[in-house]
């Protein structure tokens, strides 16, 4: 039995010169050198949100999404909105802003009340009281964000996470009530709703990359910096795949298919 398997080397070649890419990046990171990531205009927009806030002396709105767990698939959705969401508690920590974060995941709640614990203790702050609510899942967190971001008027809200049907009727409540909205799903099905609706929608995989850039550690920053050029050489032996085959270059294909 072949260690390689025929037809799949150029494959193989990739993938160990990534996960090779990636050792040295994250070694680079812990070593203290700096690596520059692009700053995602949604991490703007959570400052402006808080900013706003404090002008109109009205809330912002918080919730990392409304479904999945830590122990499924959906957990580094939900890590990436915890992320997002000490950053917010920090900012508005520093700015006195209110803040009201809505969570409907019990293995979750412990995570985001330390984190936001430590974001205002960064501070010499305590946490106001109220501020993390639990929701449990389903019709009751959906109807129950809508009502706070409707009864407290938020100047801004930040939603990042793994999103089902809920997530066209928070972001329809933000928009009604006027609110500055950031936010983002990996699930390509809720995509859609959030670019339509809110000022700073976060992609699909953006809601990884910006929980990386704010987080600061070497393993999640360099992971995210060496993705790119490897997305660039996909793209590019696609394109070349696609070229030798319709116009029948034998050699390129042939050296495609090593």
């Amino acid at each position: 039995m072949a260690i390689i398997v025929e037809g799949r080397i150029i494959g193989f070649i990739i993938l160990v010169a990534t996960f090779a890419t990636f050792y040295y990046l994250i070694d680079q990171v812990k070593k203290g050198r700096q690596i520059r990531l692009r700053r995602l205009p949604a991490i703007d927009g959570i400052d402006e949100i808080v900013g706003r806030a404090v002008e109109l002396g009205r809330p912002v709105f918080f919730t990392n999404g409304g479904t999945g767990s830590l122990s499924g698939v959906l957990a580094p959705q939900l890590l990436a909105g915890v992320r997002f969401g000490t950053y917010l508690a920090k900012k508005c920590a520093e700015l006195d802003a209110k803040l009201i974060a809505v969570d409907c995941h019990p293995d979750v709640l412990p995570l985001l009340v330390g984190n936001f614990d430590d974001a205002y203790k960064f501070h010499g702050k305590q946490v106001p009281p109220e501020t993390i609510l639990y929701i449990p899942q389903g019709y009751s967190y959906t109807l129950g964000c809508g009502s706070l971001i409707t009864r407290e008027r938020a100047a801004g809200t930040v939603m990042v996470g793994p999103f089902q049907h809920e997530a066209v009727f928070v972001a329809e409540a933000g928009l009604e009530a006027g609110a500055l909205q950031v936010a983002g799903t990996a699930r390509s099905s809720q995509i859609a709703y959030f670019a339509a609706l809110v000022d700073f929608p976060l992609i699909g995989e953006d809601i990884y990359a910006g929980a990386a850039y704010l987080s600061e550690i070497p393993e999640q920053l360099g992971t995210i910096y060496g993705e790119d050029p490897f997305k660039l050489a996909s793209i590019i032996i696609s394109l070349l795949a696609f070229i030798s085959y319709n116009l029948n270059i034998p050699w390129l294909l042939n050296l495609l298919t090593i």
